[in-house]
């Protein structure tokens, strides 16, 4: 008789501290085999299944849509049943006087004949504080709770454990009574709270500030739809690839503000943001600076329908260093974005005015890692090297081939003709079948 397997919490994402239990797939005392899966966590992005290594019988240390810090055991695949505690583990939640009591009674009322596991910071407390780590025989796992409830100690709130505050409430929402004879209730879900948390990362301070430009986009596709497959008429395959390139030039728009110093990323991983009935997601691409358009086109494709279909890898998710949200699909022309929790700035693209031939590009940044100066510098420069795709000079719809005498009309390249001088020295315009000289 042995234990066969242990599951704790992974450390997905540097953000995810604590994760949440959305499924489990069997029951304390159950059978499992190799392959199956036993436990599927939600992260802040995305959810992360984890299989059984072996054949055995599991026993859960954890209880479904309950936060578990990373590290925390909570999964145990004995290879004997007898060995399987099926009654679910309830942590004490009360101090004061007692705790000693209630941690002896406890004790007696668990009667675990296994190893004890001890959480990593339940070890810290117990070194710090010189503790015989017998006083716990008879536990199955032992957090930090526990030795707190042990010592007489408060118990600290999910808050504290997060963020390291010396208050817990100070970073509480403020909960607002809801009269539900006038409206229904909602409970929020787990992304949407850590969504909350992470935008409020950055937000809260109220250091950030929105920058917006103009970006002319008249005939602008003639040429990049010769480069596209699919997403033809779109400014988001360039406007990564443009901001991929620049983000080198301006790194502290690649970076995030840590406390009392500001972090670079070494390499760039431009994230695109997608939310099409599973939530809001943001979908890095690798080594931006180094891939060519078509190359851009590919991986949104490819990441997208891996979204869609659930496939989604931790490293598509992971290390975004700057992100870039397109709300031009939904007709939304000017919007200000939301800086994302480890970032300096997100940059925003508008729907293309079709009148006025023109979309309007917002970047959110964070004043405690650049300034409003560079961060114009850098949309000055984006809207130019955006705007350079357009031909230069736009042919009038009447006009023909000086050499072959060919109209607009009949014109296959689909680029269009170029302005020139004949050889006798008059203005004139050329299709491009003729200066490629066939």
């Amino acid at each position: 008789m042995a234990l066969v397997q242990e599951i704790a919490v992974p450390l997905i994402a540097v953000n995810d501290t604590t994760l949440t239990i959305v499924e489990m797939n069997f029951s304390s005392g159950q059978q499992v085999r190799k392959g199956d899966t036993v436990i599927t966590f939600e992260t802040s992005k995305t959810t992360y299944a984890v299989e059984a290594e072996a054949e055995g019988y599991i026993e859960y240390l954890c209880e479904l849509n309950k936060d578990y810090e990373v590290n925390d055991i909570v999964v145990k695949i004995f290879s004997s049943v007898e060995e399987v505690k099926t009654t679910p583990t309830k942590k004490a939640s009360i101090n004061g006087s007692a705790a000693k009591k209630q941690v002896a009674a406890a004790k007696t009322e668990r009667q675990w004949s296994g190893e004890t596991v001890f959480s990593h910071k339940a070890l810290e407390l117990i070194e710090q504080k010189q503790l015989n780590k017998e006083v716990f025989h008879g536990y199955d796992f032992v957090g930090k709770d526990d030795v707190n409830i042990y010592l007489g100690l408060p118990i600290e709130t999910k808050q504290v454990k997060q963020k390291g505050l010396a208050k817990a409430h100070d970073n509480q929402p403020k909960v607002i009574a809801v009269d539900t004879a006038k409206a229904a209730q909602q409970k929020l879900s787990s992304n949407k709270k850590r969504e909350i948390s992470y935008l409020s990362d950055v937000q809260a301070p109220g250091l950030t500030s929105t920058l917006y430009t103009a970006v002319e986009v008249d005939n602008i596709f003639v040429n990049l739809n010769q480069s596209l497959k699919t997403l033809k008429n779109s400014l988001l395959p360039i406007v990564i690839y443009e901001t991929g390139r620049l983000l080198k030039k301006y790194p502290s728009l690649n970076g995030y503000f840590a406390g009392d110093s500001i972090a670079i990323f070494n390499d760039v991983k431009v994230g695109f943001a997608i939310d099409i009935e599973k939530g809001l997601k943001v979908l890095g691409l690798e080594q931006t600076n180094k891939l060519t358009v078509p190359e851009i086109e590919e991986r949104i494709l490819s990441l997208s329908n891996d979204y869609i279909d659930d496939k989604l890898k931790i490293e598509d998710l992971s290390d975004i260093t700057f992100t870039i949200t397109d709300l031009s699909g939904l007709d939304v022309t000017f919007f200000k974005p939301l800086v994302n929790m480890q970032n300096s700035a997100i940059l925003g693209i508008g729907a293309i005015d079709t009148k006025l031939q023109r979309c309007t590009l917002a970047l959110t940044f964070d004043h405690r890692v650049t300034e409003g100066k560079l961060v114009g510098e850098f949309l000055t420069e984006l809207k130019k090297r955006i705007e350079s795709y357009r031909p230069k000079g736009i042919v009038p719809k009447n006009v023909t081939c000086f050499k072959c005498l060919k109209d607009l009309a009949e014109d296959t390249s689909g680029i269009g003709f170029v302005k020139c001088i004949t050889p006798q020295g008059e203005e004139a315009y050329i299709c491009q079948s003729c200066i490629a000289g066939f």
